[in-house]
């Protein structure tokens, strides 16, 4: 199925002022939703009502975060209501509840009751990260004890940046695609990254520590799995990763053929990464998940020719986060070292 197309797990209903949402909720409803905001006519406030939400990915979260960004260059405001206790956590771990909720309900509602051995694809809420373990070999810095950030809590422009490669040529399927990455994932990346999952591997609520060589120094830091099932996962960066925000795996079959997608949707952390990623960091990024695709391909004996499209969302800076930069850990990393040189 083409993920931007319609889809009929989900719809929409719109009138004055509101929004009502039921199903399924995926990228895949981009239009359906945009057309919807079209007919809430010319309130200053949109109610987005979620009580028929059964479930919701991190690109359908994608979609809501553009259609707010979207209502307040009008100046307009979203407000979610009507959330299951699950929708409530989903909000909390993703931190979209501190656009999406009044302040006054963001610690008012109760996490959600889950019966004993009940699980789900969504990390639980937490207020900081904490590794189940450290991998051997892998330098434990930047990650533990810090709140995961989403693309609402950074500083720079917000980018949305899709890379696929099409599995021509080969019989995996979308399933078998995710759990190559998932298995493979470290040795897919390039020589000057090294990723280090924890024995539970990617699993919700995991974290995954990143020690890196950039242009600028090396760089240790991680990533928080957000979510994780079969079919796709996605991470989110800690405070003081370059980037705010989260990167999510998927796959999909189109034409007969399993397409692999990494999407990434974030923006710089602090003013120093975002003037980094417009020198030099962005493309650096983008040879990286190009890399990645292109292992996996290698992995199932076909050729990866990877497609990359990118759209700015949002071209404001946050100058109000710019204190972010004391988390900053390229900076924390090189003080770290010199720390070790110089006792």
């Amino acid at each position: 199925m083409d993920p931007l197309s319609t889809d009929k797990s989900f719809s929409v209903h719109a009138e004055q002022g509101l929004i009502s949402l039921h199903g399924i909720m995926t990228q895949a409803v981009s239009t359906q939703f945009t057309d919807a905001y079209s007919s809430t006519g010319s309130t200053d406030t949109i109610r987005v009502d979620l009580k028929g939400l059964e479930h919701i990915t991190i690109p359908g979260i994608n979609e809501l975060i553009k259609l707010m960004l979207r209502a307040r260059s009008q100046g307009r405001r979203l407000v979610a209501e009507g959330l299951s206790p699950r929708t409530f956590d989903v909000f909390r771990a993703t931190r979209i509840d501190e656009a999406f909720l009044p302040r006054e309900e963001r610690g008012v509602q109760a996490r959600a009751d889950f019966p004993a051995g009940a699980s789900s694809a969504w990390a639980r809420p937490v207020e900081k990260i904490v590794l189940s373990e450290v991998p051997e070999g892998a330098v434990n810095l930047n990650v533990e004890g810090l709140r995961a950030v989403g693309p609402l809590q950074g500083f720079g422009q917000l980018w949305e940046k899709t890379y696929r490669v099409r599995l021509g040529g080969s019989n995996a399927t979308p399933r078998e695609a995710i759990a190559a990455l998932k298995q493979h994932f470290p040795s897919f990346q390039p020589p000057q990254n090294r990723f280090y999952p924890t024995k539970a591997g990617i699993a919700p609520g995991e974290a995954v520590i990143i020690n890196a060589s950039t242009p600028a120094g090396m760089i240790c830091t991680g990533v928080w799995v957000v979510y994780a099932d079969e079919d796709a996962f996605a991470f989110m960066t800690p405070q003081g990763h370059p980037e705010s925000g989260w990167v999510s795996f998927s796959a999909y079959e189109e034409d007969g053929c399993t397409v692999a997608q990494v999407q990434g949707f974030a923006r710089a952390n602090d003013p120093l990464f975002e003037l980094g990623f417009r020198i030099m960091g962005s493309r650096e990024q983008e040879r990286i998940w190009t890399h990645v695709l292109e292992s996996l391909a290698g992995h199932f004996g076909v050729p990866g020719w990877v497609t990359m499209h990118k759209t700015c969302i949002g071209t404001d800076l946050q100058w109000e986060r710019a204190g972010n930069v004391w988390y900053n850990a390229q900076i924390r990393t090189m003080l770290s070292t010199l720390r070790r040189v110089f006792p």
